[in-house]
């Protein structure tokens, strides 16, 4: 099972993260991070979905390709959040709270996932900018 940890991020990741939380607070949003790390073996199983299981595509992304896999530390670069709205997880993307989101976590220095051209867009993935240019 996928980890919710911040302590699993890498150290640069696990400062954007906790800024991010605070900024969204500041901003009166409350932000639940949901999946820091996962396995090889459970991006694997993600990838088939809509591929070799049914469902729709929830990524492109084969084991080791994705920032929420682990790096030679064991640590990810990416993590998925969602905001609680008088206390209920906010999944609706067209809900004002994911500006807020996706801007506080701009802010901090992230890379947002729903701001990519080009490739699959997800609302939740917020990832150390610095991995993808190291890929």
């Amino acid at each position: 099972m996928s980890s919710r940890s911040v302590a699993d991020l890498t150290p640069a990741m696990f400062v954007m993260a906790t800024e991010h939380v605070q900024l969204c607070k500041v901003n009166g949003i409350d932000l639940l991070i949901y999946c820091t790390l996962r396995s090889n073996l459970e991006q694997d199983e993600l990838y088939a979905i809509g591929r070799t299981k049914t469902g729709k595509i929830v990524t492109n992304a084969r084991a080791g390709q994705s920032a929420h896999n682990p790096n030679k530390l064991g640590q990810a670069s990416a993590y998925d959040c969602v905001p609680l709205i008088a206390g209920k997880l906010m999944w609706d993307s067209k809900h004002p709270a994911w500006y807020i989101v996706i801007t506080c976590g701009e802010e901090v220095g992230l890379s947002a996932s729903a701001r990519w051209v080009g490739r699959l867009k997800e609302q939740a993935h917020f990832q150390d900018p610095m991995w993808t240019k190291g890929k």
